[in-house]
């Protein structure tokens, strides 16, 4: 990824550093999982880094996923697929979904307003703020409902078919402290909760760069794209 943009990360090396050190932990843990623990979620956490580092292998680097949002996915990924599934936190703490039901909408209403900046500075998305971020949390609260529906179709149908313990042996629905309804509804109250945090904490951060008039690492990693691009028209 930072081949032909080497310099373009020069200013940046925690951030890169982060996504390294996430990039090397999860597939190094992925492939632990597939040798000697739970080999559907080790190949999940494979895929899941082979795909947001796609395009940079496709275009030899030019073109990539921006680094704030591949950090925020692969952060997604962890507290998903190795802290609450392989790990199975889901099932040895009480309260780890009740986590998992705040900080994944966070993470993804923060990365739908990001998206939409990108849309801004691509001259593909026209929106006011309060537009852009009504519109997030309502796909993110939207994106809780069908996890919601999704865990009670692999509770009363997938996971007899199939036989297998996603949350380690556990329902997905209901707790040893909550009833499934319970459970449910206190769900998609923390899904709301957390939609309504991401999504406030990146406008606040849209306008606050807007103030300080200066350039975040997103402004120069799509620059850099739209230049490659250009250049590749020609």
């Amino acid at each position: 990824m930072f081949g032909p943009n080497q310099k373009l990360f020069e200013s940046h090396k925690t951030s890169v550093i982060v996504a390294w050190i996430l990039r090397i932990f999860l597939i190094s843990f992925g492939i632990y999982q597939i040798i000697f623990g739970y080999s559907v979620f080790g190949i999940v956490i494979i895929v899941a880094v082979f795909l947001i580092l796609l395009p940079a292998i496709l275009t030899r680097q030019h073109i990539f996923v921006p680094l704030e949002i591949e950090i925020l996915f692969l952060i997604m990924v962890t507290f998903e697929y190795v802290i609450a599934n392989s790990l199975g936190f889901y099932a040895k703490y009480d309260y780890y979904d009740k986590f998992q039901h705040t900080m994944i909408p966070s993470i993804i209403s923060f990365m739908g307003i990001l998206l939409f900046y990108i849309g801004y500075l691509l001259g593909k998305f026209r929106a006011s703020y309060l537009m852009s971020w009504a519109v997030i949390v309502l796909i993110t609260i939207g994106l809780g409902g069908i996890l919601e529906v999704s865990e009670y179709a692999y509770d009363m149908v997938i996971g007899p078919a199939t036989n297998f313990g996603i949350s380690h042996g556990t329902l997905t629905q209901g707790s040893p402290s909550l009833d499934p309804y319970h459970d449910t509804m206190t769900d998609l109250i923390l899904d709301v909760i957390g939609a309504l945090i991401g999504a406030t904490l990146g406008i606040w951060l849209l306008l606050k760069h807007e103030k300080d008039g200066k350039n975040f690492l997103l402004d120069e990693e799509i620059e850099a794209m739209e230049e490659y691009l250009s250049k590749d028209k020609k």
